[in-house]
């Protein structure tokens, strides 16, 4: 797909405000979660800050005319709120909350008055949305302890044989009048997500035999009756198929799909299927083969004949439209910036979204999508609007083994002289599928802060090699077999064009990453001696203890197919480390189960038994990231002084 028009240069930095801290990327408000009014007249959407008080994240549901008028803080609690659904009359809003302990669904009436709990279940509430009539919302939460499990916890006597007594995920329905609640399946397996027919009688949802991480991946869509029975098979195939949506018309659902691919590389696409279908009737057709990559958010649009959906495209984050047919697919927004958490107001084409840049904060913006238009309606991060910050460049360079292009985003220190070599610091995302986009504070910007470490004079790369994920299936399926190939060499290639464009001092340069980018940091440790420091956060740096150890099992099969032992040794950083100068810093969550607690230590009792200057760090209570503002702010911090310390 070509864009209207390319820039190279995004943002010319401004010294008339304040640079941003630490703290700003800590405690700027989020917001998520947009859904608009059955008439299309208001708007619902959550903000999200910190409570350092109480080392944690709040969120408030706020209601907005889609004018942009009349912005209310419609609930107020200690704790997150979240989801919001309004009810099919408009009268009133239905959420998901934890203030109680556990998340629950609440209700509150639009127009004032108190919320209440509507459900009061023993564990908590995944989802949920409401019946097309109002009379009772459908949810979805996991199986409860049964009474002898409970027994023989309080006993201690519990010991648990792994992969027995499965708790599923299930669909339940509440009348919202009497609170009488019915569980829907109770099928030796678990539900991930459901949709519910315009008239009310049928639900979609994709299922799985299994409750891990791994078992989205092998899930088919299922249809039953609304009011219970025998769910009958739509979509039974190898690999993922989920998130059913159903037409406006009843007649067809849209849903997310591998296409029968059973590994975590391929792109999961919109595909259609005729809602009478079955197995052996109509087969499903791809819809967004000409995107070639995996959408967030989709919508039918009001005749049932197209669908609308967003989603990463490179550097940026797009609204589309394609026909349910898979014709004329088109780029509707066409920013230079991020779009995100669309919904769609079908009945009168009109969008709200989630819109930023590299120099623009998250606002709340609506537009038609007749003529995409962006039109601000909030101002919750006006506190942020023109700071101080260094110029964001996209710039590109060649891989030099085999000529791939690559690109990448290029933040120069505020207030940058042309011709003057700085410090850089080269950023590593993780994934390896995640990708660096055009968004104001950035991907994982509260582990690296770039525009903090462009206010102290650093330039900081972050390149996207290949693997990632926002470039098409086979930009994505590049690396197999290949981690610390040449995706390590498409980074080095981009930090040698910083280098020969003048700006970056060879002898002052600092590498950071987190995940698959603590991957590729670890493998820097053993095999160059160009860094002054590096970071790693929840580094892989053993990939068999990896794959026997991590909650994604099927993931190391899928980036190395059919892979010998010895090759997956001969990939593994741990296994190349070599006495080195370089000062190390290792990060991460004692409760990682992604990247279990055990590769980082791995990792940091060879570098000290081998005599380097290695520290590490470790978060309780945190998994594969930290998730509290407190802790957030000490990698944050700890990666800065690190960064000032050793590489300047």
């Amino acid at each position: 797909m070509k864009r209207l028009f390319i820039i190279s240069l995004l943002f010319v930095s401004t010294v008339s405000a304040a640079p941003l801290t630490i703290e700003d990327y800590i405690s700027m408000p989020a917001l998520s979660s947009v859904h608009f009014s059955p008439d299309g007249s208001r708007i619902a959407y959550v903000v999200t800050r910190p409570d350092l008080t109480r080392a944690t994240y709040d969120g408030e549901i706020h209601v907005i005319d889609a004018d942009g008028t009349n912005d209310i803080t419609l609930t107020h609690s200690e704790g997150t709120d979240y989801h919001p659904r309004w009810s099919p009359d408009g009268k009133s809003i239905a959420f998901l909350s934890d203030r109680g302990g556990k998340v629950a669904i609440y209700t509150i009436p639009v127009d004032g008055g108190e919320s209440s709990a509507l459900t009061s279940e023993p564990v908590a509430i995944r989802h949920f949305e409401w019946a097309p009539d109002g009379r009772a919302i459908v949810f979805m939460r996991a199986d409860d302890r049964t009474e002898e499990e409970k027994r023989r916890s309080k006993e201690k006597d519990d010991a648990h044989v792994v992969g027995e007594n499965p708790h599923y995920t299930r669909l339940y329905a509440i009348a919202v009048a009497s609170r009488e609640v019915r569980c829907l399946t109770t099928g030796s397996y678990s539900v991930w997500s459901f949709s519910i027919s315009p008239d009310g009688g049928t639900i979609a949802f994709d299922r799985s035999t299994g409750e891990g991480l791994d078992d989205q991946y092998r899930t088919d869509i299922y249809l039953m009756p609304m009011s219970g029975g025998e769910p009958r098979p739509l979509v039974t195939r190898p690999g993922l198929d989920r998130d059913p949506l159903f037409s406006p018309d009843g007649k067809w659902i849209a849903f997310t799909s591998a296409g029968g691919a059973t590994d975590w590389v391929h792109q999961d696409q919109l595909w259609v299927i005729a809602a009478d279908a079955g197995p052996a009737g109509n087969q499903p057709r791809l819809v967004s083969g000409a995107y070639d990559r995996t959408p967030w958010d989709f919508y039918w649009t009001s005749d049932s004949r197209s669908l609308i959906f967003d989603g990463a495209w490179n550097t940026t984050g797009e609204i589309y439209r394609v026909n349910a047919d898979g014709s004329d697919f088109t780029d509707v927004s066409r920013v230079d910036g991020v779009i995100s958490d669309t919904d769609l107001d079908a009945a009168h084409g009109q969008v709200a979204f989630v819109y930023q840049t590299v120099t623009e904060p998250p606002e709340l913006y609506v537009s038609s999508l007749a003529h995409f238009a962006p039109r601000r309606l909030t101002n919750i991060n006006a506190a942020y609007r023109g700071r101080t910050i260094g110029e964001t460049r996209l710039i590109h360079w060649k891989n030099p083994k085999d000529g791939l292009r690559i690109e990448g985003l290029l933040t120069l220190p505020v207030g940058y002289t042309a011709g003057k070599k700085v410090p850089l610091l080269t950023f590593v995302h993780g994934g390896p599928a995640s990708h660096f986009d055009q968004s104001f504070l950035g991907y994982l910007s509260y582990i690296y802060p770039v525009q903090v470490f462009a206010a102290k004079g650093y330039a900081v790369l972050r390149p996207n090699p290949r693997g990632t994920g926002s470039y098409g299936e086979k930009f994505a399926a590049l690396n197999r077999n290949d981690w610390g190939g040449q995706d390590w060499t498409d980074i080095n290639a981009g930090i040698d064009k910083v280098i020969a464009d003048g700006i970056a001092d060879p002898a002052a340069l600092g590498l950071m990453g987190w995940s698959y980018g603590g991957f590729m940091t670890a493998w820097a440790a053993g095999h160059s001696d160009r860094f002054k420091a590096i970071s790693i956060g929840a580094p892989v740096v053993d990939l068999l203890s990896f794959h026997g150890t991590t909650d994604i099992r099927d993931f190391i099969p899928s980036y190395f197919p059919g892979t010998p032992l010895d090759l997956l040794r001969e990939r593994s950083p741990l296994w190349h480390l070599r006495p080195t100068k370089t000062p190390i810093l290792i990060q991460q969550g004692e409760a990682d189960e992604r990247v279990p607690l055990s590769q980082g230590t791995m990792l940091y009792r060879m570098l000290d038994e081998l005599g380097a200057n290695v520290t590490m760090v470790t978060y309780p209570r945190s998994h594969h990231t930290p998730r509290e503002p407190k802790l957030r702010m000490d990698v944050a911090r700890r990666n800065v002084e690190f960064m000032e310390k050793w590489v300047k």
